[in-house]
């Protein structure tokens, strides 16, 4: 069957969880994980050829759990061919149990397969030079962003929070903001590195845009206040 003019259905199958929050506070008992999304054209059966599997990075306990998932959908990790990794970073690149024999997943290219042709990827580096997020139309006509570490869940959103330990420099902080202005200028939804999806609403736009000014560096970037006024103009408008 043919897929609905590049609508794609999406199911996560690893909520991701990062110990460091952005008060400083750890919590020893979080695993460190990304968030793992399937995606697949509207319409159509799960199969190699027509599904992508976003930052495929496992714990034991993920995996066990994606295996639930799929198993509720029907197929397995073997049914799904192609991976999309958002940024170039060991907690996001391909990483199974050991004892788990790895599937033959090949690297999703947009543009490259046809039935995956309505995925599409945007530059949002800042927390990594070269991150891409997977843009796609849900059926129920939201924008899903994939975004990796571009927001990394949404208590970090809210507070502004850069992945500190990484060492950013002032550059790479103020390139960060601009991606999440471009993120939740774009997305109805955002599936961020290390958390469960966010719904982009009113509300949160205007607490960050109240925000903003205690942002590290915000003054270097009056444009990202400038594109969430906008982007909440939009929301209040719709």
């Amino acid at each position: 069957m043919a897929h609905r003019n590049n609508h794609f259905n999406w199911h996560v199958l690893q909520t991701g969880s990062l110990p460091l929050r952005p008060d400083g506070m750890i919590h020893h008992r979080w695993d460190h994980r990304c968030t793992s999304v399937l995606i697949w054209p509207y319409g159509e059966r799960i199969a190699r050829d027509n599904a992508v599997l976003t930052d495929p990075c496992f714990t034991d306990a993920g995996y066990s759990d994606a295996a639930v998932e799929l198993k509720e959908l029907g197929v397995y990790f073997e049914d799904i061919g192609y991976v999309f990794v958002t940024h170039l970073h060991a907690d996001h690149m391909l990483h199974l149990p050991y004892d788990v024999p790895a599937p033959r997943f090949r690297p999703l290219r947009p543009g490259e397969v046809e039935p995956l042709a309505g995925l599409t990827t945007v530059p949002v580096p800042g927390h990594h030079a070269l991150q891409l997020a997977l843009m796609f139309t849900a059926p129920d006509e939201r924008a899903i962003w994939v975004v990796g570490d571009g927001v990394l869940d949404e208590e970090w959103l809210r507070a502004w929070g850069f992945y500190w330990p990484n060492g950013y420099t002032q550059s790479e902080i103020v390139e960060t903001w601009f991606s999440v202005a471009r993120i939740l200028g774009g997305a109805d939804v955002v599936v961020p590195g290390h958390g469960a999806p966010i719904v982009i609403t009113a509300e949160l736009v205007r607490d960050l845009l109240a925000t903003f000014p205690q942002a590290p560096h915000a003054e270097l970037c009056p444009e990202v206040a400038d594109a969430l006024r906008a982007r909440l103009a939009g929301l209040e408008g719709a």
